[in-house]
């Protein structure tokens, strides 16, 4: 079930998927997917801002993770 989170001032959509998906920022596409326009608002995210976070299987994404120093 996708969960609703309101931004705080100066969020990044990229550490709340850090945060929330419990450091897996692969996730991000689907994030931006499900909250079309957000990325009008740049890099930091106006307070009050509702986004979605959609439910994702992180499981099935780990394979896909890069890593830099292998």
């Amino acid at each position: 079930m996708a969960v609703k989170y309101e931004t705080q001032q100066n969020d990044m959509l990229d550490a709340i998927c850090h945060q929330y998906y419990q450091g897996d920022i692969t996730t991000l596409d689907a994030v931006l997917d499900a909250n079309p326009g957000i990325a009008k608002h740049g890099a930091q995210l106006p307070a009050g801002l509702v986004i979605e976070l959609p439910d994702i299987h992180t499981e099935a994404v780990k394979d896909q993770r890069m890593t830099l120093w292998d």
